[in-house]
C-alpha cells in the first residue's frame, strides 16, 4: 500500500481557507447516535439520537451539538474534536431542558434553558457550568432565544419573545453583569428575528421595520450604529429569517430576487455582494433553499442545506462565488467506526430522502460541521476539512487499497463527477482505465 501525501494540521489550519474552496475533502466522525440495538453507537450512550438537532464548530474544530438519551437523563449536549469525546452534561425533565441550538467558541458553549421565560447556560467543554444567565437584568428580559457567543463569554439573544416588546440584548459579566440593549419593537423595528454576534460585538439580525421596506437585514457594529445589508423591495421581495455573521463582519442569508422569484445564497461584507448559489442551478431545488439559514466564514465561504435534484435528496454544499461543491450527498461513501457507509436515508412518504436536517457550521480555518443520517439508520457528526488528497484515494484514510477501488466503483456506479477520471462527462469504462492508471502511479 502507498503512502498518501497529507498536509500538516498546522498547515490545513493556517492556510485552508485563504484559497477558492476545494473539491477535495476529508471527513472525520465525532459521534454517532443509535436508537438500534442491533447497532452500536460511537461517542454516545445507546439509544440516544440527533435528530434535527443543530451543531455547532469551534475555531479549533471542536463540535457540539444537544442530543436526547432514552432513560435517565433523557437529554444531553455532546463535545468532541478530532474522533474523541462524549456527553458532557446532561440532565432528566418531562419537558425540554436545552432548546436544540447551542453555540461553541473559545472551549466555551451556550446553551438556552428550554422554556421560553428560561434563560441560557455557559459550560466549559468539560461540562462544568460557568454562569447561568438568568431572566431579567437591566434590561428586563422575561425569556431569551436564538442565543449566540462571543469569545470571551458575552451572549447575544432576542428576548422577551412572545411578549409586548421584543429586544435584542448584549449580555456579559465583567465582573458585574451587563446587558447593551442592540434593538427593540418599541423603536424602530415591529418584529425583530433570531441575531448572530461576532467577537467585535457585530450584530446581524433580519427584522421587519416599523416603517419602509418588508424586511431588513440589519448588522449592528460595536459602536451600536446600524449597517443596513440588504432589504426587500429592490433586488430581493423576501428574506430566510435567519442571518449569520462571520468574525470578519461578513453576513450570509438567503433571499429571493424580485425579478424572477429565484432563490439566492448570499455572502455580503457590507461593500460587495457576492452571490454564492441560486435555484437556477440544476441540482438544487429552489424552493428549498427557504428552508434552512446558511453560515459563513470570515473568507466568505459560505455553507448551506438545499435539496438536490439529481436524486432528490437533501444535500450540503459550500461556495464562494467563484465555485460551488457539493460536501455531502445521498450515496455518498464515508468513512465511520463501522467503516464505509453510505450517506443518506429514505424515510419514504413526505419526508423522502435525507442527508441531513439540521443546521450546519463553518469556521475560519474551512473546516464544516453537520450531523447526516447514515444508511444504517444511525445519525453521525462530521467535521470535513479542505484537504488536497490524492484523487483516488476515496476513503480518505491515507491508504491506497481494495476500499478505495470499492468506493470510486460506487461513485462511478453514481455518475458522482468524482469518478470521472478521463474528464469527458461520460461515467464508463474510460473513467475506470484512468482510475487504475492513477492507482497503481501512487501520490507522491
Amino acid at each position: 500500500m502507498r503512502d498518501v501525501c497529507a498536509i500538516s494540521a498546522l498547515a490545513i489550519l493556517a492556510g485552508a481557507a485563504t484559497a477558492e474552496v476545494p473539491t477535495k475533502w476529508s471527513y472525520q466522525l465525532q459521534a454517532r447516535s443509535s436508537l438500534d440495538a442491533g447497532i452500536s453507537a460511537f461517542n454516545l450512550p445507546m439509544f440516544s439520537s440527533l435528530s434535527s438537532q443543530y451543531v455547532t464548530l469551534d475555531e479549533d474544530g471542536g463540535v457540539a451539538i444537544r442530543l436526547f438519551i432514552s432513560g435517565n437523563p433523557n437529554e444531553g449536549v455532546f463535545y468532541g474534536k478530532d474522533g474523541t469525546g462524549g456527553v458532557v452534561v446532561s440532565g432528566f425533565g418531562v419537558d425540554p431542558i436545552w432548546s436544540t441550538t447551542c453555540d461553541l467558541r473559545n472551549g466555551m458553549f451556550v446553551i438556552e434553558q428550554g422554556s421560553f421565560d428560561d434563560g441560557a447556560e455557559l459550560y466549559d467543554t468539560s461540562g462544568n457550568l460557568i454562569r447561568t444567565f438568568a431572566p431579567g437584568g437591566n434590561e428586563g428580559t422575561s425569556g431569551f432565544s436564538s442565543v449566540t457567543l462571543t469569545s470571551d463569554g458575552a451572549i447575544c439573544y432576542r428576548g422577551d419573545f412572545g411578549f409586548a416588546v421584543d429586544k435584542i440584548v448584549i449580555d456579559e459579566f465583567n465582573p458585574t453583569r451587563t446587558q447593551t440593549l442592540v434593538a427593540s419593537t418599541a423603536s424602530g423595528y415591529d418584529f425583530l428575528f433570531a441575531p448572530e454576534i461576532n467577537d467585535a460585538r457585530q450584530v446581524v439580525f433580519n427584522s421587519i421595520p416599523s416603517s419602509g421596506p418588508s424586511r431588513r437585514i440589519v448588522r449592528v457594529e460595536p459602536d451600536l450604529s446600524p449597517t443596513t445589508i440588504a432589504e426587500t423591495g429592490g433586488v430581493w421581495n423576501s428574506f430566510v429569517n435567519s442571518v449569520a455573521i462571520a468574525q470578519s463582519g461578513h453576513v450570509g442569508f438567503s433571499a429571493r430576487r424580485s425579478a424572477d422569484s429565484i432563490w439566492e445564497v448570499i455572502a455580503d461584507d457590507g461593500v460587495t455582494t457576492t452571490v454564492i448559489a441560486d435555484g437556477n442551478d440544476p441540482d438544487i431545488s429552489n424552493s428549498s433553499l427557504i428552508n434552512f439559514p446558511p453560515a459563513v466564514n470570515s473568507d466568505g465561504w459560505v455553507v448551506f442545506r438545499a435539496t438536490d435534484t439529481s436524486n432528490n435528496s437533501t444535500a450540503i454544499w459550500v461556495g464562494d462565488g467563484d465555485n460551488i461543491v457539493k460536501l455531502a450527498e445521498f450515496d455518498q461513501m464515508i468513512q465511520t467506526d463501522l467503516g464505509l457507509i453510505p450517506l443518506g436515508f429514505d424515510f419514504g412518504g413526505t419526508t423522502g430522502r435525507q442527508v441531513a436536517n439540521g443546521v450546519v457550521d463553518i469556521n475560519d480555518s474551512g473546516q464544516v460541521a453537520f450531523a447526516a443520517f447514515l444508511r444504517n439508520g444511525t445519525i453521525g457528526v462530521f467535521v470535513a476539512t479542505p484537504d488536497d488528497q490524492c484523487e483516488v484515494d476515496f476513503t480518505n484514510d491515507g491508504e491506497l487499497d481494495f476500499f478505495d477501488l470499492s468506493a470510486f466503483l460506487m461513485a462511478l456506479s453514481n455518475e458522482h463527477p468524482s469518478s470521472d477520471f478521463s474528464g469527458d462527462g461520460e461515467y464508463d469504462f474510460f473513467d475506470v482505465s484512468a482510475f487504475l492508471q492513477a492507482f497503481a502511479e501512487g501520490c507522491p
